[in-house]
């Protein structure tokens, strides 16, 4: 929950608005794994840390990778990725939105950034399973080649999401069973580096109290 820059989600973010960087291979076309239906927004909105991945060039040298969503109104979902540069310890974020492309109810989004146009209207972001409140699996792919080699080889994101910045044990084999039910690769998963991350703490504590005072003072003159 992840996205050229940083992790949703969506990055990570979800981060996945840049389909045509780089990112995991395999072989063969694109699974069809199921995709989350009567999908509800609002138990979805909140914050998400990433716990693991599949390789991305985009999300390459950071950690403490982690996503904020919110209710963008119209059907949006505002997107938030934020994480710390590895190189030399600076905060990045990036924003952007979500909208459902798929049918009614379906967990199918498109995530675009801001600043950075979103090629094509597909799906870059499928919630395929999810209990809202502990965890969440997100994942898209792409099939590359042209012509008779369209179909040899495909890219897929792939982002872990929990509530819980450490999430339990006992959690964790449970999202690795429902990955490897789902058809998905595990053993190409790259653990997020989710320690040492109090100045992104500290930073979204800040904006989350500054948000708070800015809906009080609202209130106060209506």
């Amino acid at each position: 929950m992840s996205p050229p820059r940083v992790a949703v989600p969506l990055a990570l973010l979800l981060t996945l608005a840049a389909l045509t960087a780089a990112q995991q291979r395999f072989p063969g076309s694109c699974p069809r794994p199921p995709i989350v239906q009567k999908f509800q927004v609002r138990r979805y909105l909140g914050h998400w840390f990433e716990y693991a991945r599949y390789f991305t060039v985009f999300q390459r040298g950071l950690r403490c990778s982690r996503a904020e969503y919110s209710d963008a109104g119209e059907g949006r979902i505002g997107v938030v990725n934020r994480a710390i540069r590895i190189a030399d310890g600076s905060t990045t974020e990036a924003r952007g939105q979500a909208v459902p492309v798929g049918r009614p109810g379906e967990a199918s989004l498109r995530v675009s950034f801001d600043g950075q146009p979103s090629r094509g209207t597909e799906a870059n972001y499928n919630v395929l399973e999810t209990d809202y409140k502990r965890y969440a699996i997100v994942w898209s792919c792409t099939d590359r080649g042209v012509g008779e080699q369209k179909n040899l080889e495909n890219e897929q994101l792939l982002f872990v999401l929990t509530r819980a910045r450490v999430p339990s044990q006992r959690l964790l084999r449970r999202i690795m069973r429902r990955l490897q039910r789902l058809g998905l690769n595990t053993e190409k998963l790259i653990k997020t580096d989710q320690e040492n991350c109090s100045k992104l703490d500290k930073i979204i504590a800040g904006k989350s109290r500054k948000a708070a005072i800015l809906k009080l003072c609202s209130l106060k003159h209506h």
